[in-house]
């Protein structure tokens, strides 16, 4: 099979299937769980704060430095932030504030996570094309990086009041920056460090600004603080767990 092809392939494969298995878990639990909302999004965030600060932001630096990184974290933070200005103005999703906040906040996250995969699946696509061994090895940290991701995004829609079939479309939506990322990587196979530290910089800075204000501040509203507090470490020990062992 062309090394093109492939690499495509393989990166729309684990980004998908990543984002779906995480979707269905947050589908399956989510169903169950109206009173504990306010928890839930608590682990969430303290899950993907973690991942972001001892996996996303060591290997940002470690691709291009620390100054590109911190120039795409504020790109990221203050470009989402305008976009979410954006939605509670313009855009009206539901005729319930709540479940439009909801669903807000899962758009907002997977936006994040689709800026992510594409340095991500770039590194991948170049990794299949130079050594097998080492793309492979890419791609299965992506497929189980996309885990928890997915679950963080699905979540929020789920409980905004949208269905399972929404699941697929995400993760179809969310693996295609991945796909394309290791369709230039596998082109190019090289590319400025600190082009792709911005990248990830900008990964982190959306992904962090969600997490803490669309699904923590939002956390906090709904539960009691011993509660909350309870839930947002266990988040932080899942976050902590996964990146050692995955």
């Amino acid at each position: 099979m062309n090394k093109l092809l492939f690499s495509t392939l393989v990166g729309l494969g684990v980004g998908g299937v990543g984002i779906g298995l995480g979707g269905f878990a947050a589908y399956g639990i989510g169903r169950r769980a109206d009173k504990i909302i306010g928890l839930l999004f608590a682990g969430c965030s303290g899950m993907i704060i973690t991942v972001l600060g001892l996996e996303l932001l060591p290997e940002s630096i470690a691709t291009g430095g620390i100054i590109p990184t911190l120039i795409g974290i504020l790109i990221g933070i203050l470009v989402i932030a305008r976009i979410e200005h954006f939605f509670h103005r313009i855009v009206i999703i539901t005729d319930n504030p709540r479940r439009s906040q909801f669903i807000r906040s899962g758009i907002l996250l997977a936006l994040g996570v689709a800026i992510h995969n594409f340095p991500v699946g770039f590194t991948m696509g170049a990794g299949l094309t130079n050594d097998s061994e080492i793309g492979l090895d890419l791609a299965t940290i992506m497929l189980f990086h996309n885990l928890p991701e997915g679950f963080a995004i699905s979540l929020p829609l789920i409980f905004g009041g949208l269905g399972g079939s929404i699941i697929p479309i995400i993760a179809a939506i969310v693996s295609l920056p991945a796909g394309l990322g290791a369709l230039f990587g596998s082109s190019f196979q090289r590319v400025n460090p600190a082009l792709l530290s911005s990248l990830f910089g900008i990964a982190i800075g959306t992904i962090f600004y969600v997490s803490w204000h669309e699904l923590l501040l939002q956390s906090l509203k709904m539960t009691r603080k011993p509660g909350f507090i309870i839930s947002l470490c266990v988040g932080a020990f899942s976050g902590i767990v996964f990146t050692i062992f995955l």
